[in-house]
């Protein structure tokens, strides 16, 4: 478990992050729950780091109340835990519980659809296309991420039940990272079927493509971190091998030296 981050790469990361929060925000508490945030969706903050919040309060700037209200904040969106006396630690990415994660996400998601496609107005349908529209016309990667979510909110929203919403919400964060890895980047063909669905007020046909796409999204998750722990295994075993070859080395110089002052 690690601390803080040192390195000169992810402070300017950080700082990066940190100024775009501050123009944004306007109350202390609103500026560094959404620099944490960001922080951690783009792993500045990476899975397993431990935050302590005298330095995150050094970090932005503020007094230690808002960072502890920020943490509070993060830990019910399962984006960070507390333990204690260890204080609070980034939650680590597990394979089951993005599977239990996409699993719930179905069910919540998939009723959320069926309540809200048969209360769509003309005008609520208008609405959808426009921010369907800024979700494939947005240029990177973060622009089309956070376009997405505005659309699937506001399309859940629709259902007039807040505490729903609210739910899915919390769900959808506590996956958001891994829709970041490189591996995670769909294809628009699933959003464009599933809003097709959604625009003939086809509602089980939008919950049938939304639970196929996200039982393939798990499965992907759970390879990509498969993939990584081996490839992360096989590291540990090369700088293991490195270090057992210096060693080598070093008692192969210490064994000439001693035989020339033997012969000398």
């Amino acid at each position: 478990m690690t601390d803080l981050p040192a390195s000169e790469t992810t402070k300017a990361r950080l700082d990066r992050i940190i100024a775009a929060a501050l123009a944004n925000n306007h109350t202390a508490q609103e500026f560094v729950l959404a620099a944490m945030r960001e922080a951690i969706l783009t792993a500045a903050l990476p899975p397993g780091m431990r935050l302590r919040q005298e330095k995150l309060a050094e970090m932005f700037g503020t007094s230690r109340i808002p960072v502890r209200e920020a943490l509070r904040a993060l830990e019910y969106e399962g984006l960070v835990h507390s333990a204690p006396y260890r204080g609070f630690t980034v939650t680590q990415i597990d394979a089951d519980d993005i599977e239990e994660v996409y699993d719930l996400r179905i069910v919540l998601e998939g009723h959320a659809v069926r309540l809200a496609v048969p209360l769509m107005t003309d005008e609520d349908l208008q609405v959808l296309e426009t921010m369907y529209s800024e979700m494939v016309d947005a240029e990177s990667g973060d622009a089309k991420l956070a376009a997405r979510e505005r659309f699937y909110i506001k399309l859940y929203s629709m259902t007039g039940r807040p505490r729903l919403v609210n739910l899915i919400a919390r769900l959808r964060q506590e996956i958001a990272r891994s829709l970041r890895w490189p591996t995670l980047q769909h294809a628009p063909e699933h959003h464009e079927a599933f809003f097709d669905a959604i625009r003939a007020g086809d509602a089980e046909r939008a919950v049938s493509q939304l639970a196929s796409h996200y039982r393939r999204v798990a499965i992907l998750i759970r390879r990509y971190l498969r993939d990584a722990a081996m490839s992360e295994k096989q590291s540990q075993r090369t700088i293991r091998d490195i270090d057992v070859e210096r060693a080598a080395r070093s008692r192969r110089a210490r064994n000439r030296g001693t035989d020339r002052n033997a012969t000398g």
